[in-house]
């Protein structure tokens, strides 16, 4: 047998194995069911797509609505009691309260009292092994990862796995994202198995394996051409001792790769689904694209921002070895750094105008200082709905900026140190009060003020006013400095509720003068 035909069930003691997939001759040694067979009573088998020691993992059909769909049996043998079947798909279902691209729409869960099926809807695309066999471009890879690993930090959040375990339960759909096709949560699955599964899911669409056992080769040895922040993220992922302790971290890692290389990116590129094959047949695996010809040169550490350039510490300093002193010495990279970027500031006393009776003159004005600019500001690198961001400061109450719905009732600083909204002022400006409009109770806020728009993290933010407890409605927030500012930071510590949900929202915000003396 080639090794575009492995069996799934390889033996997991080799450090790398090739991506497994279903042959179009033969199954998969060891599978229950033959295509054709009936599952649930309305699920007929197509395509196996693989099989793992409890698991099957098939493309079929739904007879009641004629439309294709993915089934995973769970315990297909009968090997574990009922009880234990009956954990793994209750965790299963509980994957249907998250709404992300990154996990296939979970349809039905139930017990057929022979075994477990899971049925999601069917993603459209290829397997991991069909998309590497193009050669993707590594930032495209990045890029494709991002929902998988959305997906993952939304799960943890809620105190939820993905069991990303195997190769098969990946696929890239048609747009170019990696999605949890084969959705079962599995009890021993902990975050950590989470973020290595994604790490080797950027070795199989990049090196053509799936690491298991001890640490692989680099991914820069394995594809030559691989960036360095690409190759240093997939192997802090699965090294046994992991260098990434968050999905968060994960996402900020591959936003910032994509980003340094954007310019020369190539997408995933796959084509449309064939028809689905008549039942008892085997579809035959297709051509999903050329391969990416272009190699992406590798890119200098100090083309990363703060964020990042820290995460890759964190990731593995110890594989930069010597080779970090001669990236930072680089005259060329030198000359293209931003102080504000890294967070530097000038001499205090400099950064204020030299004739602050001015500053103070521009604020003096009863009407409130407009913003030319909202943001959303998150130290993890993932802001909530940031398109929103905008409605703060439009003058219209009846709009507003939301934050995502947490599941935990108080999410701020367990998984995420909080979040806030950035304000940019038209030029340095003294405040003397800020008002913020909103619908959500328990909410609370502290203002701050920042140097730069995009400040490294909350450290390199001072803090303004109190931290305030808000009420529906408009609350008014005292400033306590009376230094001129450039930017202004509402930064929620503390997520309060609307209608009943654990998610914050907030209608508008307004920069207000100091009062006149009397």
């Amino acid at each position: 047998m080639t090794s575009e035909h492995l069996d799934p069930s390889t033996s997991a003691d080799a450090p790398t194995q090739p991506i497994a997939v279903a042959s179009t001759r033969e199954l998969p040694a060891g599978l229950t069911q033959l295509p054709g067979s009936i599952v649930g009573g309305r699920y007929r088998l197509l395509v196996s797509h693989g099989a793992a020691s409890l698991l099957e993992f098939w493309q079929a059909v739904d007879l009641a609505t004629d439309r294709p769909v993915a089934v995973t049996l769970v315990d297909p043998r009968s090997s574990l009691p009922v009880e234990w079947v009956n954990e793994i798909l209750s965790l299963t279902v509980r994957l249907r309260g998250l709404d992300t691209p990154g996990i296939a729409p979970i349809l039905e869960v139930l017990h057929t009292g022979s075994c477990g099926v899971v049925v999601g809807e069917w993603v459209p695309g290829g397997s991991l092994r069909e998309v590497a066999d193009t050669d993707p471009a590594p930032v495209a890879v990045a890029t494709a990862l991002e929902p998988l690993a959305m997906a993952a930090e939304a799960a943890h959040r809620a105190g939820l796995q993905l069991s990303i375990d195997h190769p098969a339960r990946i696929r890239v759909s048609s747009a170019g994202h990696a999605v949890l096709a084969f959705p079962a949560t599995l009890p021993d699955a902990t975050p950590q198995t989470d973020l290595r599964g994604i790490g080797r899911c950027l070795y199989a669409l990049l090196g053509k394996c799936w690491p298991d056992g001890q640490e692989p080769a680099p991914l820069t040895e394995l594809r030559p051409g691989t960036p360095f922040l690409v190759s240093t993220t997939a192997a802090g992922l699965v090294r046994p001792e992991p260098g990434i302790g968050s999905a968060a971290t994960l996402v900020t890692m591959l936003r910032q790769a994509a980003r340094d290389e954007a310019d020369r990116a190539a997408d995933i590129r796959v084509l449309p689904p064939l028809d689905m094959p008549p039942p008892g047949t085997y579809a035959a695996f297709r051509n999903f694209g050329p391969a990416e010809q272009a190699q992406v040169a590798r890119k200098s550490v100090l083309r990363a921002t703060i964020g990042a350039a820290a995460a890759v510490v964190a990731v593995g300093v110890v594989l930069l070895g010597s080779s970090v002193n001669g990236v930072l010495q680089a005259p060329d990279e030198t000359a293209a750094i931003d102080a504000d970027q890294l967070g530097l500031q000038d001499d205090p006393t400099q950064a204020v105008p030299k004739k602050p009776e001015e500053t103070v003159k521009a604020a003096a004005a009863d009407a409130p200082v407009k913003p030319v600019k909202a943001e959303v500001y998150s130290t993890d690198g993932r802001p909530d709905n940031p398109d929103e961001a905008g409605r703060v400061i439009d003058g219209d109450v009846a709009s507003a900026w939301t934050t995502d719905r947490y599941y935990d009732a108080d999410p701020f600083p367990k998984f995420k140190e909080g979040l806030g909204l950035m304000l940019e002022l038209p030029a340095p400006t003294t405040l003397g009060s800020v008002s913020v409009e909103l619908p959500s109770a328990g909410t609370v806020v502290q203002v701050r003020s920042a140097g730069s728009q995009t400040p490294s993290g909350l450290g390199e933010t001072t803090e303004i006013s109190a931290p305030t407890p808000l009420q529906p409605g408009r609350n008014t927030i005292t400033v306590r400095t009376r230094e001129p500012v450039t930017h202004v930071l509402v930064w929620v510590s503390t997520l309060g509720s609307t209608d009943g949900r654990n998610q914050a929202s907030i209608s508008e915000i307004a920069l207000h003068p100091p009062a006149p003396p009397a």
